[in-house]
This record gives structure tokens, C-alpha cells and sequence, in this order.
């Protein structure tokens, strides 16, 4: 799963990677008891990685954008998983407004977006659920938003956010808020059971108390089903992320491998070498295929490489012995990180194919 010597070249990924080898892998372990802080995603900010969707990669290197875009998310994911997941939830905002019709809220927030100046998080994947738990009405200002996003990373440590709102005819509403706590935003963190995984990403649970949302903060309206459609076939492939956390899993079982003996050597190799075709595979998918095609290739291809990420980190775990389950640990990190990816942009589909392949492996 090595990357390629002109991909590592190309000027963004070579910035991305230099914070992430001196200053988010050094902090890891910290950063996933105490948190993720503002500082490194300013620092992020800074080596470009917030503009990374406008990013032209050097003509002749023979580099993609898409290519680009991965290495910086596996990079990411491999050194500093907590501060990954922040991170890539600011690109439902930017997304979102790259689509709108809405020209002025693209001219207004996309520049401090792409910079990082400005922060931004995300909360509309319940809208899947049969009762989205976030509802909008129309008002004079606009739209009313009530209800309770289950879950916002980043709170507390970003600006702005797109959230979503299912409306009284079935229509999913998205809209950009500001997120930071305070007096007169209608946002409140209300008490939830903490997270076991990525309780690092200042992930909380949100009330919408009477949020007003003026027409001018309006990304864009649409029929729910549509939308859901659109969600679970980009959730069908395989996130960057996975490849990032099988990377750091080989590389732990390598660095015990001297320790723990020559058979966990053996199977880093063994878990590389999958890993890559896997990877292959799911990249071919993306840039070959259409969205709605080969659907079930791409589950089964997801589902494949959780799997693998699963095994991986708990041969880091045995690997590495009882130091395992102390929190500070990096293999007891992975193991929990591999269970999160399980259910991250979980769909009914995805859940399926891994149970399938859990029972096939019994």
C-alpha cells in the first residue's frame, strides 16, 4: 500500500504529509484522550489541505485530483484518525454550497472555506432515518428549524455548519448555520452517552431550539428520497480512510514484529498485499464506473476491507499484549478506530454485506 514516488511528490501532499509526520503523529495518543484541537486544524488549514477539492495537481506528474484528494485522506487517517474525522467533516458544507443554486452563500463562505479561515462540520445523515429527527416549517424570517442532531463533530472547535431538516412535505432542507455555542443561536450540546471510538472529535449530540434560518442561508431544497439515494450510492464505496487505517496497522505489526515474532511479520506483508488489491479494486469502481453501477461490487469491496481492517487491528492488539486495552495505547486506538469504520456512513445494504462476510468467515 505504498504510495507512488509522484504522488508523494505532488506539492499539497508533500505539506499535508509534513504536519502530519511532525505534529499530528507525535500528538496522536494525546489528541485521542484529551481531543482534537483548533490549532492543528488551523495548521492543516494552512498546508492547504482545506482547499483540497479546487486543487490542480502539477501537470506533468500524472497525478489526479481524485489521487490527490485519497493520499491526503489516508495520510491523514493513518497518523491521526481523530483529527481526520474532524477534518473531513468540513467538506459536507463545502460540497453542499459547490452545488447550490444559491450564488450569493457560494461567493459569501467558499473562500474561507477553501483556506480554512473558517471551520466548518456537519449533521444530516439522519435524514436517511424513516423519521428524521430534525424538522423545518416555513416562517417569516425564512425556515424554522426544531429537533436534535444525534450527532456534530467538531463541537465546540468549528464555525459553521450544513445541517439538514426534513420538512411537512418530505423535502430534505439544507441549510448553513453558524455552530459555535452562544448566547441567541438557538444550538444547544445536550447530555449523551459518550462515544467509546472518536471520542476525541468533539462529537456531540445538538437541540435545534427554534433556530431561525433566513432565505439567504439556504443551500438547497429537494425531495428526501432523492437525496437518499444519492447518499447511500456514494456510501456504497470504500471511504480513503479505511486504506489510511490499514496502513498504520501494518506499520505497528512491523515495528513488533521483532518482538512479537517473525509471524507477525509474515502477516503485515499478507495484510498489505490485500489491502492494496482491495484498494485498487475500490479506486477502479470510483473512476471507472457510474455512480449507480456496480452497486453491489463496491459493498461487497467495502465490506471486504473493514473486514481486513478489523483483523488487522486485532493482530496489533495481540501483537502488542496487555499495554493493549490502556487508553494511551496505539493498538487499542486502532481497534477501536476499526469498529468505528464499521458503522460510519453505515447503510442497511452495508450492514447486510458485513454480516455476510462475518458469517462466511465462521
Amino acid at each position: 500500500m505504498e504510495t507512488s514516488t509522484e504522488l508523494a511528490a505532488e506539492p499539497l501532499v508533500a505539506s499535508v504529509a509534513r504536519v502530519a509526520s511532525a505534529v499530528l503523529r507525535p500528538e496522536a495518543e494525546r489528541t485521542a484522550v484529551e481531543g482534537v484541537s483548533r490549532a492543528h486544524l488551523d495548521l492543516l488549514a494552512r498546508s492547504g489541505a482545506h482547499g483540497i477539492l479546487e486543487y490542480e495537481p502539477s501537470p506533468d506528474s500524472g497525478c489526479t485530483r481524485k489521487q490527490v484528494v485519497r493520499e491526503v485522506h489516508e495520510i491523514l487517517a493513518a497518523v491521526d484518525p481523530s483529527t481526520w474525522f474532524v477534518y473531513t467533516q468540513h467538506f459536507g458544507l463545502v460540497k453542499a454550497l459547490a452545488k447550490s443554486g444559491n450564488a450569493a452563500l457560494r461567493e459569501r463562505w467558499l473562500p474561507d472555506l477553501a483556506t480554512g479561515v473558517t471551520q466548518a462540520t456537519a449533521g444530516f445523515a439522519y435524514l436517511r432515518h424513516p423519521q428524521p429527527p430534525v424538522f423545518a416549517e416555513r416562517s417569516e424570517e425564512g425556515w424554522r428549524l426544531r429537533g436534535r442532531v444525534p450527532w456534530m463533530t467538531g463541537w465546540g472547535v468549528t464555525d459553521v455548519a450544513v445541517v439538514g431538516a426534513v420538512t411537512a412535505d418530505d423535502q430534505a432542507l439544507f441549510v448553513r448555520i453558524d455552530c459555535g455555542p452562544g448566547p441567541g443561536q438557538g444550538l444547544f450540546a445536550v447530555e449523551s452517552p459518550p462515544l467509546w471510538a472518536m471520542g476525541a472529535t468533539h462529537t456531540a449530540a445538538v437541540e435545534l431550539r427554534d433556530v431561525v434560518v433566513p432565505q439567504e442561508d439556504v443551500i438547497s431544497i429537494g425531495p428526501r428520497s432523492q437525496w437518499a439515494r444519492s447518499y447511500d450510492l456514494e456510501n456504497a464505496n470504500t471511504n480513503p480512510a479505511v486504506f489510511g487505517h490499514l496502513r498504520a496497522a501494518v506499520g505497528l505489526l512491523l515495528a513488533a514484529a521483532p518482538r512479537a515474532g517473525a509471524t507477525y511479520e509474515d502477516l503485515a506483508h499478507r495484510l498489505a498485499e490485500e489491502g492494496a488489491r482491495l484498494r485498487t479494486e475500490a479506486y477502479a469502481l470510483r473512476d471507472e464506473r457510474a455512480p449507480e453501477v456496480e452497486v453491489p461490487a463496491r459493498i461487497e469491496n467495502r465490506a471486504a476491507a473493514l473486514d481486513l481492517g478489523v483483523r488487522a487491528a486485532t493482530a496489533c492488539v495481540a501483537a502488542t499484549g496487555g499495554r493493549a486495552v490502556q487508553y494511551g495505547n496505539t493498538a487499542g486506538r486502532l481497534a477501536r478506530e476499526a469498529l468505528f469504520h464499521l458503522i460510519q456512513a453505515q447503510t442497511p445494504q452495508l450492514r447486510e454485506a458485513t454480516g455476510e462476510m462475518t458469517l462466511r468467515g465462521i
